[in-house]
């Protein structure tokens, strides 16, 4: 396959005492290569087996999960993997992709090796279709080459792209304080989109026809997102303060030095701390309700427990009142 000349990584296969090596070198570089490389854009497009691909990442996240899941845990018990489940799986599935295709690209699969990243890339990248609610974040071969056991004392774990990102303070810790005025309810309400808010405002109309006091708590973060519903309907709505979903900060816990631990996918060794490490960057980014980092995922819990305290006199963190009921949609 000829390179391109438009930019980007290549792989090129060189060698380390006689065993096959495989290079991510800038693509000016394979213009001259006198042996086998690939333009990366090119092993990105390559399809996979979709059931290989499946079960890869099912491996991988039960694997993460036996290995790292009470790592971290909100003050309520739920663990960090259970919180970001959805972008966790899916920054798996770019791995275990990129691997796939690596071993459908015939040199490779007939010489297979290690793979020496480059230098100064950044590991986790972000998609240039990312907004405020939701990060799309993205691996990059020198990512993946880290995670089966490259050296990289000169990489940094986000992406020029990430780190350029406008970062929000992490001094306030604490949301603003909850109203004073809330008031004794029968029924608590969430909606973070205006879908949620659809569904959940005839119910609670028809509960207020029926004698019932709701609240509902609009915690969207984007404008087009919020509840417009009245007071006509019956039941009080509030708005979340703004600053519930805007920490950003380490996530606590998720950083262990390598270890032997390892879970196989398709005869690649992934090493499960440097996979913890790059998916905690998930988490130190907050990309507002939908996607909350983990330092705000923790502060809205107690928000809300306070909240739930406040106008059900529940107990915090799993206690209950007979007669008192938490609705949301997800």
């Amino acid at each position: 396959m000829s390179p391109r000349t438009t930019g980007g990584l290549g792989l090129v296969r060189s060698s380390n005492v006689g065993k096959p090596t495989w290079t991510l070198v800038g693509t000016g570089v394979l213009a001259h290569a006198r042996t086998d490389h690939i333009h990366t854009t090119d092993l990105d497009a390559t399809a996979v087996d979709k059931q290989l691909l499946r079960s890869g990442v099912e491996d991988v996240v039960e694997a993460v999960d036996r290995y790292s899941a009470k790592w971290a845990a909100t003050p309520g018990g739920a663990d960090w993997l259970h919180v970001q489940h959805v972008p966790v799986r899916r920054f798996v599935a770019e791995i275990v992709r990129k691997l796939l295709a690596l071993n459908s690209w015939v040199p490779f699969a007939s010489a297979p090796g290690p793979l020496i990243l480059a230098p100064y890339e950044g590991l986790v990248g972000l998609r240039s279709s990312s907004s405020r609610e939701y990060l799309a974040y993205t691996v990059t071969w020198s990512g993946v080459a880290y995670v089966l056991g490259a050296a990289a004392p000169h990489n940094p774990t986000r992406s020029a792209q990430l780190r350029n990102r406008a970062r929000t303070s992490t001094a306030n810790t604490e949301p603003s304080p909850l109203p004073s005025d809330l008031g004794r309810q029968d029924v608590l309400a969430l909606s973070w989109t205006s879908r949620h808010a659809a569904t959940l405002t005839p119910v609670l109309a028809e509960l207020a026809r029926g004698g019932q006091r709701s609240l509902l708590l609009d915690l969207a973060t984007d404008a087009a997102e919020r509840c417009s519903a009245g007071p006509a309907m019956g039941f009080e709505l509030r708005a979340a303060p703004s600053d519930l979903f805007t920490v950003s900060g380490t996530a606590e816990g998720l950083h262990r030095p390598d270890d032997e631990h390892v879970v196989q996918v398709e005869g690649h060794g992934i090493q499960l701390a440097r996979l913890v490490r790059l998916l905690s960057v998930l988490l130190e980014t907050s990309g507002g309700c939908t996607q909350p980092s983990w330092r705000t995922v923790v502060r809205a819990e107690s928000w809300l427990d306070d909240i739930l305290f406040s106008v059900a006199n529940v107990p915090p963190h799993g206690g209950s009142r007979r007669g008192v009921e938490l609705e949301g949609v997800r």
